[in-house]
C-alpha cells in the first residue's frame, strides 16, 4: 500500500504526532475449519466467523512506546506492539503494530 508524506491515519490506524509514515502493510487472514471422512478426505472447509486484521506502521520518528490496557472491540485497531530503533547516521524510526477483530 502506498503512502503520502502527511497522512495521518492507514486503516483506521492513527500515525503518532511528530512521526512521518515511511511504509503500510495490512494484513487480514480468517481461520478455515474442515472435517475429514474416515479415509482422511476433506469433505467440508467453511471459514471461520473471526476476521483478525493485522496493520503494520513503519515510521520515521520516536513514537510513543505506551500501549494502552484494555479489552478489544469488535471492529476498532488497538495497539500491540511498538519497537524503537536508532543508529548513528539516521533518523529514529519506530515499528508500530495494530490488531483489529470483527466478524464476517
Amino acid at each position: 500500500m502506498g503512502a503520502t508524506f502527511g497522512a495521518v491515519a492507514v486503516a483506521g490506524a492513527s500515525v503518532p504526532a511528530d512521526c512521518v509514515l515511511k511504509s503500510t502493510s495490512v494484513k487480514e487472514s480468517v481461520e478455515t475449519y474442515s472435517y475429514r471422512d474416515p479415509t482422511g478426505t476433506t469433505v467440508k472447509a467453511v471459514p471461520g466467523k473471526m476476521v483478525t486484521t493485522e496493520c503494520t506502521l513503519e515510521v520515521i520518528g520516536s513514537a510513543p512506546l505506551t500501549i494502552t490496557a484494555g479489552a478489544f472491540a469488535a471492529g476498532v485497531y488497538k495497539q500491540v506492539s511498538a519497537k524503537v530503533t536508532e543508529g548513528n547516521t539516521e533518523f529514529p524510526a519506530s515499528s508500530l503494530v495494530f490488531k483489529k477483530f470483527s466478524n464476517r
